[in-house]
């Protein structure tokens, strides 16, 4: 399937949706904290601490607020597994600008806000109404935003690799077992898909293979054979754990292990849209032809 999935190679057109771009902008402009973000318990100032940790842990919490009057702003906030006995006033910590975000803030925006701290308040309007904790990457919205990064990605390297082995001659570098494999996964989802190729059957660590072995494309993004490898093995274990995991994508990985794949892909991503289309636009002879203007 070539550069024609992002850029017709009659016209030069762009199409809509095809660029990562588009995708973060969806998340942009309408997925943010204010969609994930959970309403802040608070604690009376004046309560006990031994009460307020009873209190929490039924419920749950691991951090909550703490008011002086019900009605009142957030003066502070604690932390269950610090609380102890006597008067709550003695774990109260102070809320200091770097744990608040505003609601407004994108959900990719989230992720490095969450890089150095477990949580982060939500301000809504002028009060902090909220909390968001790196457990809520698990919710929907932020799993159809990495789903969108992987499944780009892999169109990426399906493009890649026909760009790198002309007329097909990846298949000559795949062992056979892993070759008969994409050739039934081939026969099973063919059916009328007509534009279905057997590249698009290939398991994503054998496209990890193939474009290992090529140096073109290695000094294309200035990869080496090792930091490519580790990098889809890295991408394939968050894959694997959206299309497994029923609770947490990240059980399995270490939060800066997991802010830097996504960073990384999104980096990616983003060069591999520009190298695309310039060389989709270097094959366009029609280029003056059915150009929008935005």
């Amino acid at each position: 399937m070539g550069y024609q999935l992002w850029v017709s190679h009659v016209t030069g057109y762009r199409r809509k949706g095809t660029r990562f771009s588009a995708l973060k902008d969806i998340f942009v402009d309408n997925v943010t904290a204010k969609t994930i973000f959970e309403p802040l318990l608070c604690c009376p100032a004046n309560s006990r601490a031994e009460d307020a940790k009873e209190a929490l842990k039924i419920r749950e919490f691991d951090v909550a607020g703490v008011k002086e009057t019900e009605a009142g702003d957030v003066t502070g906030y604690v932390v269950t597994d610090e609380l102890t006995d006597g008067d709550l006033s003695l774990s109260v910590k102070k809320i200091d600008a770097g744990l608040l975000i505003s609601d407004s803030t994108p959900i990719a925006e989230i992720f490095s806000a969450l890089t150095n701290r477990y949580f982060a308040f939500v301000i809504y309007g002028n009060h902090i109404a909220g909390i968001v904790t790196r457990a809520d990457i698990n919710k929907p919205p932020v799993r159809i935003y990495i789903f969108g990064i992987i499944s780009l990605f892999e169109m990426h390297l399906n493009f890649w690799v026909k760009h790198s082995y002309s007329d097909n001659s990846w298949v000559a570098i795949v062992p056979e077992q892993r070759l008969e494999k994409a050739k039934e996964i081939y026969e099973l989802r063919k059916g009328n898909n007509q534009d279905l190729s057997l590249l698009e059957c290939l398991e994503l660590c054998d496209k990890r293979d193939i474009l290992a072995k090529s140096k073109e494309f290695r000094d294309e993004f200035d990869m080496s054979r090792n930091s490519f490898d580790s990098f889809v093995k890295g991408i394939e274990k968050i894959r694997n754990e959206l299309a497994h995991s029923q609770n947490s994508i990240i059980s399995n990985t270490e939060w800066a292990e997991f802010i830097k794949i996504v960073s990384d892909a999104e980096v990616f991503l983003t060069n591999s849209d520009n190298k695309v289309e310039a060389i989709a636009l270097k094959g366009n002879d029609f280029k003056d032809m059915l150009i929008p203007s935005v």
